[in-house]
């Protein structure tokens, strides 16, 4: 693939703030070089996606045939997709994040009816609240994660020392905010909450605390669309802007970590687009995936040398040299 670079200074300021986002030695730090489609029936709408740690199953928050909110697992090495769970109680997932040994799934569910969005009934504006739920990767069996402090969940991910969640989304007074909490449920600590986040929703977490975000409406002199990066302090910084995202803002850093990686869509173009930004030197590169459509969702594995990619009705696997 062709890559355009540059570099970007406002995310060299981030440099001294974010500190190390090193992993496990042998993983890649550096951006893609190679993306592959996996499957690309079975389900449609595809949106937030997630990785087994050894990179063997992805996982997609997609619509069923009967246009049923499902969560799929899909065999990377045959393609083959199946559902995990369908139906009730999902309302509308919205992404998805692994546990530390593969045995569960975090599902975001942002409900219905969200204020200033296109989900629900306009006609019932703050709609139906879902939460966090837990869905076993063995069987499918789902259940709710309690949790207070949270109205609606946009985003989640499992923490670096696999023992908290970092969750975007809203308070139970409408602001929207990035939170903080253990991995089994509980009180959510609010770690940012307020302007200049309007819409977060996207959220990768690095070895250092650091929260990756995306916001769909966030804008700055680029334009709409920002990733921001907010330490365990609850500093907030912008890293980029005009970032044309699909239905879900995905954004996550390689497996070794550095370089944050979000699917966009290029309007002059009409290209879809890696955008990947390497958070120690500020260095931007824009890689063309030509062959996926509206690109949605990444998640790197924790623990293998690959990535899922989504578009909505494609899943693929972005491979490194």
């Amino acid at each position: 693939m062709d890559h355009a670079k540059h570099i970007m200074p406002g995310l060299l300021a981030l440099v001294a703030i974010a500190g190390c986002n090193s992993a496990p030695a042998g993983l890649p730090t550096t951006p893609p070089t190679q993306v592959a489609l996996v499957a690309d029936t079975g389900f449609r709408q595809a949106g937030a996606v997630e990785s087994s740690p050894d990179g063997t199953t992805f996982y997609a928050a997609a619509l069923d045939e009967e246009g049923r909110p499902t969560v799929f697992a899909i065999d990377v090495a045959s393609g083959d997709v199946s559902p995990l769970h369908s139906g009730e109680p999902f309302l509308y997932p919205a992404d998805l994040a692994m546990a530390c040994d593969g045995s569960r799934l975090f599902v975001a569910d942002t409900g219905i009816g969200v204020p200033d969005s296109e989900i629900g009934d306009p006609e019932t504006p703050l709609g139906e609240a879902a939460g966090v739920h837990v869905v076993s990767t063995v069987d499918g069996s789902i259940s709710r994660l309690e949790s207070t402090g949270i109205s609606r969940a946009a985003g989640v991910v499992v923490s670096h020392d696999c023992e908290s969640l970092y969750i975007s989304g809203w308070t139970e007074l409408q602001v929207p905010a990035v939170f903080r909490m253990p991995i089994d449920g509980g009180t959510a600590t609010v770690l940012y909450e307020g302007s200049p986040l309007r819409s977060p929703t996207g959220i990768h977490v690095d070895a250092s605390d650091v929260a990756w975000v995306m916001d769909h409406e966030a804008r700055n002199e680029s334009g709409e669309g920002l990733l921001f990066a907010i330490t365990a302090d609850g500093e907030i910084s912008e890293v980029l802007g005009g970032l044309e995202m699909g239905r879900h803002g995905g954004v996550s850093l390689t497996p070794g970590g550095t370089t944050a990686v979000i699917p966009t869509f290029n309007q002059a173009t009409r290209e879809t687009e890696l955008v990947t930004a390497n958070t120690e030197t500020g260095e931007v590169e824009i890689i063309p995936v030509p062959g996926l459509a509206h690109a949605t969702g990444v998640a790197a594995a924790r623990n293998a040398p690959v990535m899922v990619v989504a578009g909505e009705q494609s899943i693929h696997i972005a491979t490194f040299e």
